[in-house]
């Protein structure tokens, strides 16, 4: 009976050896450990549910831009009014252009009129004198009256002369400066480079917009005013924006891939979109943005705990493929535990609600981090 128990004993021993061989076969020492481990931060998420979204890829452009090149034509240019960077507005004076040539011609002038003026005071001073001598003259040896006297030595004409020559100096004189201004309110850029290629300067407009391309499966799904979220795709800085003109034109380049979403090849025709910024913080020229613009229902309702506030601003912490990241956020109304995000999250998003340790935006979660979702169903309930 003894022998019989310890057959059976070791029969187990075996089971039990032999089964975890076979796990070690074909499952790596590394996935037999995680089994053992738990989620060190305890997090509890909310997942955006999904929503038709329209992707956007555009780059960051100045409401007016323009280049000041030398006109020959206008003369010498003098010295520059403003400095580089420097912020001005409508009418600020830029430069000055000189035409010599309109120069020579007033200094000419000028002469010419300082020669006729000593010769009207000489005029002037023969008809004094000849006034005189015939107040003292004898009436009897008068062979003129006054009147003939003043006649002879009129200046009149001398003096329509000289003022036909300050007319035209006046007239020189306001071709001879034309001052260049700006013609709308911007920062002004100088070339380091001083060349015949180079612009005097540039002024580029305080105000900007986004221009980009949508494909044509969902151009159609565009409409002026739809909201836009839009992120700068060097550091993922985060503005809202507005449709405010679709182009019924394709652009001339397709197959660029910038219609679909992650800059993916594309064989579709792609249409121009413009879109404004409600904010410029943060925003550069140049800067190349993914607008995200949802079709339909956008808003999502959010459990109001997930939500923080920073100053003004109103954000959630996603789980972006491991690491925590910022979307700021547009909030509707309150409804119960929940509040409605009508703009800045993305379909999918793993927004963290709860956490055991404290969660810092950029922190590293670990790949071992098991994710509890929250129905967005129940989340509403």
């Amino acid at each position: 009976m003894k022998k019989k128990i310890w057959i059976g004993l070791g029969i187990v021993v075996v089971l039990l050896l032999g089964g975890f061989g076979a796990r070690a076969l074909f499952f790596s020492p590394e996935e037999v450990a995680e089994e053992g481990l738990e989620d060190p931060y305890g997090i509890e998420y909310f997942t955006v549910p999904s929503m038709e979204q329209i992707f956007v890829n555009g780059t960051v452009n100045p409401e007016q831009s323009q280049e000041f090149r030398k006109e020959e034509g206008l003369g010498t240019i003098g010295e520059l009014k403003v400095e580089n960077g420097a912020a001005i507005e409508e009418g600020t004076l830029l430069y000055t252009y000189e035409n010599t040539e309109v120069a020579t011609q007033i200094n000419d002038l000028e002469n010419q009129v300082a020669r006729m003026e000593t010769q009207r005071s000489n005029a002037v001073y023969k008809r004094d004198l000849a006034i005189q001598n015939w107040n003292k003259m004898p009436e009897e040896e008068r062979t003129q009256t006054l009147e003939e006297v003043k006649i002879d030595t009129s200046t009149s004409d001398l003096d329509a002369e000289i003022t036909e020559l300050y007319n035209n100096i006046e007239s020189l004189k306001e071709q001879r400066y034309k001052d260049i201004v700006a013609p709308f309110s911007g920062k002004v850029y100088i070339p380091e480079d001083k060349n015949a290629e180079t612009p005097i300067l540039k002024l580029i407009s305080d105000r900007f917009y986004v221009v980009g391309t949508v494909n044509e499966k969902d151009v159609g799904k565009l409409a002026p005013d739809q909201i836009a979220d839009i992120k700068v795709i060097s550091n993922n800085h985060a503005v809202t924006g507005k449709v405010t003109f679709i182009d019924h034109n394709p652009t001339e380049d397709t197959g660029d891939g910038m219609g679909s979403y992650g800059g993916q090849e594309t064989t579709m025709s792609n249409y121009p979109v413009k879109l404004s910024l409600d904010s410029l913080e943060g925003i550069r020229n140049g800067y190349h943005v993914q607008a995200i613009v949802s079709s339909g229902e956008s808003t999502v309702n959010v459990p109001t705990i997930a939500i923080h506030q920073e100053d003004d601003q109103a954000y959630v912490l996603v789980n972006d493929f491991g690491t925590v990241v910022r979307r700021v956020v547009q909030l509707g109304e309150a409804e119960g535990e929940n509040t409605i995000v009508t703009s800045g999250l993305e379909a999918e998003d793993q927004i963290i609600v709860s956490s055991k340790v404290d969660i810092e935006e950029g922190q590293l979660l670990s790949e071992s981090s098991e994710q509890e979702f929250v129905d967005p169903i129940d989340s509403e309930e």
